[in-house]
């Protein structure tokens, strides 16, 4: 199929390599963090693909590609239907809208199959290089990103540490993959990796980083022809990371705008003559393939220091059971101390509170073991849970979040699409790209067991774009095959997916547009704003507790129940409806039994000289004179 665009004819694999190219692009540089507003766009844009794709050009999708797309749609659908018994159906319906995006960005990845993989690695690969400089870059020039001020760890413009870390390691295979057709190239892309990776001190991102290279050294037959230039661009990358840790302006938090700009130049020209040290050092130095029995050596000499630095650590410690002691209570961390946002923390075993959310995230499986609390619920079941004033929205895992808020059913869906993703990689014949490919979703995998992927497009659009791609054999996308109801029924499937992305992000403008009328005194705009963002989502209880605060007092009283009765889970909801009886329809009993409710949901909200706090004494000395403070 060709399509003709004014004198030039461009071939189906063009158009849709470059479709893949710029989805992938608005993933990674322009996702903002964990947005719901990005998210629609990138996710309509998206859908919009996908469906024209897919009605003009349909893929044949068989084996094990054929049961990675058939689980992951019963997953997205599983997540739907959470949203009936959801302890918090808004943000089950959010994370449904997500599950909806990353099975167009793998829809898009099938179309993608009739492009060579080399090509998608290449793109990969200059993408995630672009990125990294771009993430550096904000370090450089403190314009670009003027909240590093307040927290140094490199986050822009993914948004979280740990997500570009994610990113970092999962590039090594494929900057390893470069090297061996471009030296420079791939060895730049490699440089930048670990300089990103040890600038966001993300524990597990270092770790997986080092993994993917043993990893693709391991399954790589040519690995003595890529081992000197990693080992060139990763020594200088140590000392220029060495560097930045060294400065205040690029590693401490707090600092002034003139201390980030200095150090930030100081930073980018030692960046700039890594570079080019490593250039020189492969055009001139490094210029065969090392010697094995030198990597031998290096080999044997790094795994003598690990050996002795572990019998050192177990000495100290006092022994095997007392050093397995030791780095299980620093792991579980009972006194739920949160790891500093330090380059201290890279040597830390602690898991930052990650074990407490853990088991409350089992507890309440237990609790739910079939169908969970629903989907995107963890930060309910963690306000109920928690018994510190840290509040959290996921457990950071994947596998154990799934299993809270979906139940056995949610996780096994999740256990077949990623398995047939694995079996389908595994199946393809054994080449360069799709082993660097293929490495990447295994790291991806890794990662999601200990931290929210799951909410970052710019890593989990990327990634089922790659996964669409690797699932589907060129011969299945080779030959169009259309017919009018597999169009039809892909055309239907895209409205519904772009209604359910557009109603929330609607309902979210209008909340905003009514706060904004609030603000200039608009009170009629106002209220206006607020019932059609109820109308866009009548799941999400913001706009009905806006409105109890315009209302007359029976109008009030019938939203704020509305908002208890959509989330009786919500320590929040009954909190506002108690303040609203206790102040205004003066029901001191109602207000008690209200405001006790909601202090039996989340203690922690109810602090004694919070405002929470000083109603629920106000209700209960009302009702029981007894208890007033003398």
């Amino acid at each position: 199929m060709r399509l003709v665009f004014g004198s030039r004819a461009l071939s189906w694999s063009a158009v849709v390599g470059a479709a893949a190219g710029g989805l992938a692009f608005a993933a990674l540089f322009l996702g903002s963090g964990s947005s719901q507003g990005r998210l629609f766009w990138i996710g309509a844009a998206a859908v919009v693909v996908a469906s024209f794709g897919w009605v003009f050009r349909p893929v044949r999708v068989s084996g094990p590609g054929a049961l990675f797309f058939a689980a992951l749609a019963a997953f997205v659908v599983w997540q739907g239907l959470s949203i009936s018994w959801s302890i918090q159906p808004s943000r089950s319906w959010d994370y449904t809208n997500r599950g909806l995006v990353y099975f167009a960005f793998a829809a898009v990845g099938a179309l993608v199959a009739t492009v060579p993989l080399r090509r998608v690695a290449a793109v990969g690969a200059g993408l995630l290089g672009a990125l990294f400089v771009w993430a550096l870059a904000a370090k450089v020039v403190p314009g670009l990103y003027s909240d590093y001020g307040r927290l140094a760890r490199l986050r822009y413009p993914v948004g979280y540490w740990n997500e570009l870390a994610l990113l970092a390691a999962a590039s090594v295979p494929l900057g390893l993959w470069v090297v061996r057709r471009a030296r420079v190239a791939g060895a730049g892309l490699l440089y930048a990796a670990l300089v990103v990776a040890v600038l966001t001190y993300s524990r597990v991102g270092i770790v997986l980083t080092v993994l993917a290279a043993i990893a693709w050294l391991a399954l790589d037959r040519n690995r003595l022809e890529v081992i000197g230039p990693l080992a060139v661009a990763w020594i200088v990358a140590a000392v220029v990371a060495g560097i930045a840790l060294l400065l205040p302006g690029v590693s401490s938090d707090g600092q002034p705008h003139h201390v980030r700009v200095q150090d930030g130049l100081f930073f980018g020209a030692a960046f700039v003559v890594g570079a080019i040290a490593i250039y020189l050092a492969l055009r001139f130095v490094v210029t065969r393939a090392v010697d094995p029995r030198l990597v031998r050596a290096v080999a044997a000499g790094f795994g003598a220091l690990v050996v002795v630095a572990l019998v050192v650590s177990v000495v100290r410690a006092g022994g095997p059971t007392g050093f397995v002691r030791d780095r299980w209570h620093e792991f579980n961390n009972p006194a739920s101390a949160q790891v500093a946002n330090t380059e201290g923390r890279i040597i830390s075993a602690s898991s930052s509170n990650r074990w407490r959310w853990w088991q409350e995230a089992w507890n309440a499986f237990l609790d739910h073991p079939l169908n969970g609390t629903g989907a995107g619920t963890f930060g309910l079941t963690d306000r109920i849970e928690r018994r510190t004033s840290l509040a959290v929205t996921e457990p950071h895992s994947a596998a154990i979040q799934d299993l809270s808020e979906t139940g056995i059913v949610g996780l096994l869906l999740v256990g077949v699409f990623v398995g047939a993703a694995l079996w389908a990689i595994v199946r393809r014949e054994r080449t360069g790209a799709v082993t660097a490919l293929g490495l990447g979703v295994v790291i991806c995998i890794l990662h999601s067991l200990v931290d929210i992927d799951w909410d970052y497009v710019a890593v989990q659009g990327p990634l089922f774009l790659t996964v669409g791609a690797l699932v589907t054999r060129p011969s299945e996308a080779a030959a169009p095959r259309r017919m009018f109801v597999g169009a039809a029924a892909v055309g239907v499937c895209a409205l519904a997916a772009l209604y359910s992305l557009a109603s929330p992000w609607l309902a979210d403008n209008r909340v905003n547009a009514g706060l904004d009328a609030l603000t200039s005194g608009r009170r009629a705009q106002a209220l206006t704003d607020f019932k059609s963002a109820h109308a866009f989502n009548p799941l999400s209880i913001d706009p009905l507790l806006y409105r109890a605060a315009m209302e007359p007092l029976p109008k009030a009283l019938q939203l704020y129940r509305q908002a208890r009765d959509l989330e009786p889970k919500n320590a929040e909801t009954w909190y506002e409806l108690g303040v609203f009886e206790l102040k205004y329809l003066r029901r001191p009993r109602d207000a008690y039994r209200d405001l006790n409710q909601s202090y039996t949901l989340d203690r922690q909200m109810f602090g004694p000289n919070d405002p929470p706090g000083r109603a629920l004494d106000q209700a209960r000395c009302l009702v029981d004179p007894a208890t007033c403070p003398k």
